[in-house]
């Protein structure tokens, strides 16, 4: 693509900056996973900076991170087996 992306500066830049981002509804699992772990990154990132919603975004990026292991245990249940 050739853009640089620039880290959110605050928790509203991180969502509109994501649901630009947001994979279609029929889109591959492996689309969606790729989309959850980069909106946890996203969301770490405003944590840091946007104080005040400091609290919010880290909720936001753990949400994000179970999402992406959802999908990846329906895909392979036997994750859930590893230590």
């Amino acid at each position: 693509m050739g853009c640089q992306q620039v880290a959110p500066l605050s928790l509203f830049e991180a969502h509109e900056a994501l649901w630009q981002r947001r994979p279609s509804h029929d889109a591959a699992p492996a689309e969606w996973i790729a989309f959850h772990r980069r909106s946890a990154e996203v969301y770490a990132a405003a944590a840091k900076v946007d104080v005040p919603n400091r609290g919010e975004a880290s909720q936001y990026a753990a949400f994000a991170i179970r999402r992406a292991r959802e999908i990846e245990d329906r895909l392979d249940p036997a994750l859930d087996d590893e230590p």
